[in-house]
This record gives C-alpha cells, structure tokens and sequence, in this order.
C-alpha cells in the first residue's frame, strides 16, 4: 500500500540554486593554520542559464497521462483539466523566478494548461517551429496565480509518516525519474457540460511565447504571456495538446445522490394476474378466476403455493390439464393392446395434446401421481407451465441459429459414430463369419488355425501360477509332452486327417483294407494326453476360451477404444450394444435471462416497465421460475434435435446456464432425483439469490457503475474494502441488474452486508462537487463549484476563500490558496462511494 503526498514545486541540480536565469558560483576551500581549521569561500562568476526563451518546448514522452483523456466524449463538467509529466520538477527547470506566497517564496512555473472552449478558439493551426493557438485573453487564467495550480504528487510506502522523510525520498524519486513521483498541471478554469474542448500546454512568458512563434523579443524575458497590450486575443505556441467533449450536466456523485428505494411491492414488481377462467378457447367459462404469475425475479421473501382465486377452478383446470397431458400415452397403450383394428385416425387425433414438460430426460409418459415429484408441479401449475412454454417459444423462434450452432459442434462425434457404425457391421460380419468356419472345429484344428498369432493369444489354461501366458507359450511349456513345432502350420499339414500321411497310416493299420475309422491326428492326441480337449463340453478346457478369444465384438470395443477416446467405455463394455452410436447433446452458454429480459421482460419481472426513475429496488431470483422455464427450454431443442436427426437420445441438457457467469445453474436434467422440488437442483440450492435493479442517469452517465457486497463491521462498513462484485446485466442504457452469487436474504440479515455504488475507476481527478454548497461544510470534500468564487473566464479565484470546514484533517490540514499542495488536497476528488444497507432494504 502506499500513500499520496503533494508538494508545492520540485527543483533539484543547478536549478535548485539559481535565481532565474543567474546562478551565482562559488568554491570553498579549507586549510589549516596554527591548529586552526579555515574554511573560506571564493565566490566565482555568475552564470547565465538557459531560460524559457532559449527553448522549444519538452520531449513529448514527458506526458504520461491527460485527463480528461484525450477523445472522451462525456468528460465529468466538475473536474479540472490536467496533465501529468514524467519529469516532476520540469515545471519549474526553467522558471524565471520566485513569487510570494501566503506558504513561502514559490518558483514560478514556465509553462502552464490553459482550456478552450471549440467555440472560442480553433484547434492549433500549422505554425513554425510550434503550432500556434489563437486564444482570447478573456478565457485564459491568470498567470500571476499560475504558481497554485502547479505541484508535485508522490506515491510513498505508508511507513512514511513525517514531511521532511517524505521529501528526501520525493527528491530521490525525480533524481531517479521514478513512475511514483510526477509533476502535474492543473487548468483552474470550471467547465461547462455538453461542449467540445481543447486543452494546450503553453509558455507563460514572453520570451517562451516568442521563442515558439519565431518572433522577435518584444518585452522583458520574465514578462507574462498575456495580455498583450492593445490586444484582446493573444497568439501562443504549443508544446502539448488534446481535445475532449463534456457530457451532459450531472456529476457521479450528484446523479448518485438521487438514487431512492423503492421496495420491490410498493413498486409493483415480482407479480402480474393472469386471467385463467378459459385455459383453452373452447372450454366453457366457469367463471372469473385469476392467479398471481411470478418471474424470473420476485421480492424477497414472497414465495408461496400457486394460489387461484377459485380454487374449485384451479382443481377442476389441474384434473383436465393432466388428463390432457396423459391422453397421448393412455391412447397408445390401448391401441397396443387393441393391436391393429383401431382405426390410425383415433390415434392421430389424440396424439396433439399439451407437451409433458420433462418426459424426455426422466421416461416418464405421464404425470406422475407423487404430488411432491417435480415433474408434477411443473406440469400442474400455470405458472410453472407458463415458464416452461417460453423456454419452448424461445427455441421455437431460433431453431435455425441454434442449430447451426450445434452442427458446429457435432463434427467429432459424427466421425466417431461412423467408426463405430464401421466397427460394429465388422464385428457382425466377423460372429457370422465364425459361426460358419469355427465352431465346428475341434480343438486340434483350432490351435492349428490360430497358430500363426499364437504369440498374441493369451490362455490361462495352463499349469498354476502360469496366469497371463499365451498359447504359444502354454504349448512349448512342456515339450517332453508336446515337442516344439507340433503346432505349427507345416506339421498340421503334414498330419491332418485327409493329408497323404494319415491315409498312409491309416492302411497301414487296418492291413490296407480302410474300414471308415479315421485315426486321431496326433496333435488331438496330445492335446487329449495333456488334458486341453475337454470332456465333450464345448465350452470346456482349451477349445472354449480360445472360440471366446476370437470373439469379434470385444475385438472391436478395444479397437474402437484407441481410436475413439472417452469416459463410458466402462459402461459400454457392460451393455448389450457397446459399439451403439454416441448419444451427445451440444452445450450453450449464452445466459438465457439476457434473452428473456430483451424479448418478454414482463415475463421475466412483471411490473418492470413502471419502475421509476433514479429507482433502486432489491429482488431475488426465483429458482423454481428458472428450473421451469430450462427443462421447457431444453425439452423443446432436444425435440427438434430428433427432427433434424442429430445423434442425441433427447435426455441431454444443452442449455444449463440462465444466469451471467462462469458456471452453469443447473446440472443434467436427467439426473434430478424425482422427488426433488422444482428448483431445488440449481446451483443455488432452491434458495433464491439476491438481485438489485437500479434505474437511473446515472447508469446512463456512467455505465460502468460498479456495485459491490460488503460485509459490515460492528455495524459499519470498514475504512478500506473490496468488497464481492455484483454481476451487472445491463438491460437498457438506464437500467441494471446486478446479481450478487450465493448471497441469499438470511445470510445478508445475519451476517449484516451493504450494497456500495462505487464510481468508475478513473486516473487522478481534482475538481469540486456539482450541486448547491451545503450550509456547513463537513469537510474539503464538501466543497462545490457553487461555493468558490470565479471570475468572468470561469477560472478560480484565490482571494476569494470559501468556508472553512467544520472537520479538517489532522495534522496539518489544508488551507485554501496556501502553497499549491494545499490547493491540491483541497480539489482532489475521491471516487465517490453509496451505500445501501442490506437490513434497511429488506425490512426490519
């Protein structure tokens, strides 16, 4: 942390000691004589230093920053122009002498900010060597106070505590041109809204003015600029200058003043009646019959059961809306077991009814009977099927840009699914193909066909501890038994049943006759020897794992599992179908409330367009209105993702998020327990979360108004804060709604917070309040335009002193037209800070 600290004027080096353009020499010698120690002085001669007519102005990288900065277009009228330079004491390197002041004898600036109205002068034309500004001397301050309006400002550690500390390192700070130590130049002249300005750096003597306009000295070298005898306009040239615009009147502070709750009630806001006598067009009226409709937001505290005027309506409306919703199920069940006599057109006309909000992402085909379940509420209740119609309406009205949108994203997943469609029809082909050429085969031809891979093949069928062995392996392990080479493919020729060798052998043992028998070839010999045939079992011993090995769809899962990274093969190895077609769902992360509160804001909070002016109310958000109005939303785009045939199983959640953040508001849809309450799945738990609506100029004037959460302190906001920031969303250029995240109506109660309006963040500002000069000032920050005194160009004036504050800072507090520090403290103008707090707002 650091602290501010202003001084009156800087000058180190050889300037420190001159006076003007003189600086007197001097060398002092010392001596010892006779035990006594001398030290005389010769003086030398006098120098003659260059002055602010032996220059041209300043190296334009001095100028770190201008304000108001160059280009604004709605620049706060209160505020005094300035300018701030990299080299603190290059205001006063060239003065050409000293003034008295109330503070001390003060070295005169030689250059100083002037400001122009666009109707009082052009910009600076064209001029050799400088641009010259035609300016008239009626708008310009007067040099002989130049020296108020001219300091230094250093940014010290807040260890520093005493003047003489902090001037030693200020000093040492603008011999090392450190960033924390600057020079400033102030324009007093008191601005007016709604006009173009031009602010220009310039000499303010005559030989600095004549020195810039290529001009022949026409009077003394410490001799003002202006006013020019006989003259009521005066030519000046310009080192540095900007343009800017005032915006309209009105400062922060003054706009933030008229801000005035309004209770969320009193104001009309939360509720709206809707008239529900006739919920479809040609049903009968039973009489007048209303419900309150709540939004997106409500007051807090209001949360109740829907309620109907006629609470005989709201049964008889509760038993024929599910009736209606039910009827395309309960229809399709009758004609599965009526089977195909029911005409198709019965079953056509049933099948347009009112949609089951949810039935998608639960299987449910009816509304369930359990009158806590969710999905019950959210089709039983009018408000709730108000809220869910318009998340459907919403994807109604954009299906084509959301689609697009989702294509966009679906490229990788329909890659993989024609993998997966390739790897299944292959791992068909390959069970068929088995079915055909290797089940029949006995053991001996099994190993003989997978000898060439044997290598690859793992086998647990081998002698214990032997786990994880392959079959080539296993039939080498002991070749006393099996010798090395009886399973390869050249002596399963050599032996096979119908070669050459086994007729031989065959002749040979039954004398040549042949009766039919075939001898065993010798590799099912040993193969029966070493107990790997099995005992008739298909699925025993050696013959079985190895048809199992070769089993083409486990094959192709792990080939698929390389090629296609995810996180359900385990789930996928575990069902009936692993190689089935990806079932994703796009995401958006637009916040659905930004589109709700542009295209039907009395829908997202009735009673919004009759909000005053300079209104701020406090709300908060209704999770049940939410979770309604998402699963409508997202019920209506998974059924359009089916019609346009993208690869979704219409369960998924593409939009999650409905407020502005960084994460979404609720989780899969599908995976919201039944007997959850509507909204008790957001983020926030089914609690509401607490909202300000603030309308006014001053958002209009500055909008980007922040608005923070700040704990109290015994009761108090702390000296120094930063509080939780709000989320604005900005609704109109008047209008805000600012969410606060996870901050609730009972933890803003019993943990004491306050809503601060904090002013845009901005560089260094001095100027004064806008508005009437109250009676008493508290303090210097009090002060406004109305209480200090102006002459006939707007500029201030020192000889007229305001009053003084009844709470002045200590030790030393400023006094007015002192030193230019003191003027500094006085016009410095802090961001401006309104707090609310939260107790008051809600009540109690």
């Amino acid at each position: 942390m650091s602290t501010r600290w202003f001084f009156s004027s800087a000058r180190i080096g050889a300037a420190a000691a001159s006076d003007g353009q003189a600086l007197s020499t001097a060398v002092r010698f010392s001596r010892d004589i006779e035990g006594r120690r001398e030290e005389p002085e010769v003086r030398g001669p006098t120098l003659s230093l260059v002055g602010p007519g032996d220059v041209l102005g300043f190296d334009r990288a001095m100028v770190l920053r201008q304000e108001p900065p160059p280009g604004t277009a709605d620049a706060a009228e209160n505020v005094l122009a300035s300018v701030e330079l990299a080299h603190a004491d290059l205001p006063w390197l060239l003065s050409p002498g000293t003034v008295a002041t109330p503070g001390g004898p003060t070295p005169q600036p030689w250059i100083v900010l002037v400001v122009l109205a666009e109707d009082e002068a052009a910009p600076p034309r064209a001029g050799h060597p400088l641009p010259v500004l035609t300016a008239p001397v009626a708008a310009l301050p007067p040099l002989a106070e130049r020296w108020a309006w001219t300091h230094v400002e250093a940014r010290l550690p807040d260890d520093v505590t005493d003047v003489e500390s902090a001037r030693r390192l200020t000093e040492q700070g603008m011999r090392d041109h450190s960033a924390g130590v600057v020079g400033r130049l102030l324009c007093p002249r008191r601005l007016a809204p709604n006009r173009g300005w031009i602010a220009a750096v310039v000499p303010t003597t005559a030989a600095g003015r004549d020195a810039g306009l290529n001009a022949a000295p026409g009077a003394a070298a410490t001799a003002d600029a202006w006013p020019v005898p006989g003259r009521d306009t005066v030519d000046l040239p310009v080192y540095h200058w900007w343009t800017f615009r005032t915006g309209q009147a009105g400062t922060f502070e003054e706009l933030a003043r008229r801000l005035r709750f309004r209770p969320a009630a009193e104001a009309g806001l939360g509720t709206r009646i809707i008239d529900v006598r006739r919920p479809w067009p040609a049903e009968e009226s039973a009489g007048p019959a209303t419900v309150a409709m709540d939004g997106a937001l409500r007051a807090p505290g209001t949360a109740m059961p829907e309620t109907w005027s006629d609470l005989a309506a709201q049964d008889r409306f509760r038993a024929l809306i599910r009736e209606r919703v039910d009827a395309p199920a309960l229809r399709r069940d009758e004609i599965v077991a009526a089977g195909d006599e029911e005409p198709v057109e019965d079953a056509d006309v049933v099948a347009v009814a009112p949609p089951l909000y949810g039935g998608h992402h639960t299987g449910e085909q009816t509304v369930p009977a359990e009158p806590d379940h969710w999905m019950s509420t959210l089709n039983l209740e009018v408000r709730r099927r108000v809220a869910a119609a318009l998340g459907a309406r919403y994807a109604q009205l954009e299906q084509e840009f959301l689609m697009a949108r989702a294509w966009e994203q679906v490229g990788a997943i329909r890659q993989a699914n024609r993998l997966l469609a390739a790897g299944e029809l292959a791992a068909v082909a390959a069970e068929r193909a088995q079915h055909k050429h290797v089940a029949p085969l006995g053991a001996a031809d099994l190993v003989t066909v997978m000898a060439p891979v044997s290598g690859r093949v793992p086998v647990s069928a081998a002698e214990p501890g032997a786990e994880g062995t392959t079959l080539a392996t296993m039939l080498v392990a002991a070749p006393e038994q099996l010798p090395i080479g009886t399973a390869s493919t050249s002596f399963v020729r050599l032996t096979r049943s119908n070669g050459a060798a086994a007729r031989r052998a065959r002749r040979g043992t039954n004398g040549g006759a042949g009766d039919g028998q075939a001898a065993e070839p010798y590799l099912a010999q040993k193969l029966a020897q070493l107990g790997l045939m099995g005992d008739g079992e298909p699925e025993a011993g050696l013959p079985g794992e190895l048809r199992r090995r070769l089993d083409p769809l486990p094959l192709q899962v792990l080939r698929m599992a390389d090629r296609i990274p995810a996180g359900s093969w385990t789930q996928r190895a575990e069902s009936d179908r692993p190689l089935r077609p990806i079932m994703a769902h796009p995401k958006f992360t637009v916040p659905i409330a930004e589109e709700l509160l542009a295209r039907w804001p009395e829908w997202a909070l009735p009673g919004i367009g009759a909000l005053p002016p300079d209104s701020v109310t406090l709300l908060e958000t209704n999770p049940e209105f939410i979770a309604a109005l998402l699963v409508g939303l997202n019920h209506e785009f998974n059924r359009e993702l089916l019609w346009r045939e993208f690869p979704t199983d219409q369960r998924g959640t593409p939009f999650a998020r409905f407020w502005p953040g960084d994460s979404a508001d609720v989780e899969e849809i599908a995976l919201w327990p039944p007997e959850a309450p509507l909204g008790g799945r957001l983020r926030t738990g089914g609690e509401g979360d607490l909202a300000m609506l603030v309308r006014g100029d001053l958002l209009r004037r500055f909008p980007g108004t922040a608005l923070l959460a700040v704990r109290a302190v015994d009761g108090k906001l702390p000296p120094a804060f930063d509080g939780v920031p709000a989320t604005p969303l900005v609704l109109d250029d008047s209008t805000v709604l600012y969410l606060f995240a996870d901050l609730d109506e009972e933890r803003a109660r019993s943990e004491d917070w306050f809503f601060v309006f904090r002013e845009p963040m901005r560089g260094t500002q001095f100027g004064f309040d806008s508005g009437e000069q109250p009676a008493a000032m508290g303090t210097w920050a009090d002060l406004t335009w109305n209480g200090v005194g102006v002459d006939a160009a707007r500029c201030v004036r020192l000889g007229q002193a305001p009053t003084t504050p009844t709470r002045l800072t200590q030790p030393d507090p400023p006094v007015w037209a002192r030193d230019a520090a003191d003027m500094a403290r006085i016009a410095f103008q802090q961001p401006f800070q309104l707090a609310f707090r939260a107790t008051t707002l809600l009540g109690g």
